[in-house]
C-alpha cells in the first residue's frame, strides 16, 4: 500500500488544483473513488494502475472471495445512479441481468471501467467455484 500512496502523491503533484481527482486525492478517498473520477476526467492509464492496485487489494484480503460477489453487485448499483435511464446498460442493469451482458453493454457503450470491472469479476468467481 505504501507504493500506492506514493503513486497516488506522484501523481497529484501534476493535477491541476481544480482537479475533482486532486481533491479526493487531498482528503484520502479511496482507491475506487479516485479511479473513477480520474477516469471521468480521461487519466485513463492512471485510472487503470488504480483499478488493478484495489483489485490486488481485494484479491489478498482474508474476506476476498465472500465480498467480491457483494462488492460487485454494489458497484453496479453506484454505477447505475449515473447511467441516463435510456442507456443499455443502465436497462440490463434494472432487469438484473448477468454480468457478463452488463459487461458487453457497458463496453460498447463506452463503460470501459464498469466493463472491465465485471469483467475481472467474472473472472474471479470462475477461479473461486472451479
Amino acid at each position: 500500500m505504501k507504493n500506492i500512496e506514493h503513486l497516488l502523491q506522484s501523481f497529484r503533484d501534476d493535477l491541476p488544483g481544480s482537479s475533482r481527482t486532486a481533491a479526493a486525492i487531498d482528503r484520502g478517498a479511496g482507491l475506487e473513488e479516485i479511479s473513477e473520477l480520474a477516469e471521468a476526467e480521461g487519466f485513463h492509464k492512471f485510472a487503470s494502475v488504480l483499478f488493478e492496485a484495489e483489485q490486488e487489494a481485494l484479491r489478498t484480503s482474508p474476506e476476498a472471495v465472500e465480498d467480491a460477489a457483494t462488492g460487485t453487485e454494489t458497484f453496479i448499483q453506484e454505477a447505475r445512479k449515473d447511467l441516463p435511464d435510456g442507456s443499455r446498460t443502465a436497462a440490463a442493469i434494472d432487469r438484473k441481468a448477468s454480468w457478463e451482458e452488463i459487461s458487453e453493454l457497458a463496453e460498447e457503450e463506452g463503460l470501459h471501467q464498469m466493463a472491465s470491472v465485471l469483467f475481472e469479476a467474472e473472472q474471479e468467481q470462475l477461479r473461486t467455484t472451479a
